[in-house]
């Protein structure tokens, strides 16, 4: 009964990270779209599908703890450079330095 209730924990808790991942990968696509069009833009966007897709295929077979903490680095990391961009856009726009 212990093993059972662990591995319904183990389940619970990579379908959570799924969920998470997904929607931190329409958020992303989200911002990606009010960027203006560019090489670096379709780069990130093409980087973050990749991580959808990676994502997806955890509803085959459940990814193993490292390969869910590798994702989920991935798709922040692009999170970050999401918003480098968005502020290198704001900056631009308003003639400023960055700071």
């Amino acid at each position: 009964m212990h093993q059972s209730f662990a591995r319904e924990n183990k389940d619970v808790s990579i379908k959570t990270q799924f969920v998470v991942i997904r929607e931190a990968v329409e958020v992303v696509l989200g911002r990606l779209e009010c960027l203006p069009p560019s090489d670096a833009r379709e780069q990130l966007r093409s980087r973050i599908q990749d991580c959808a897709q990676d994502a997806e295929m955890w509803s085959a077979s459940w990814p193993t703890p490292r390969e869910m903490d590798v994702l989920t680095k991935r798709v922040l990391s692009l999170h970050v450079e999401v918003t480098k961009a968005e502020r290198a856009t704001a900056i631009a726009k308003g003639g400023g330095a960055a700071a």
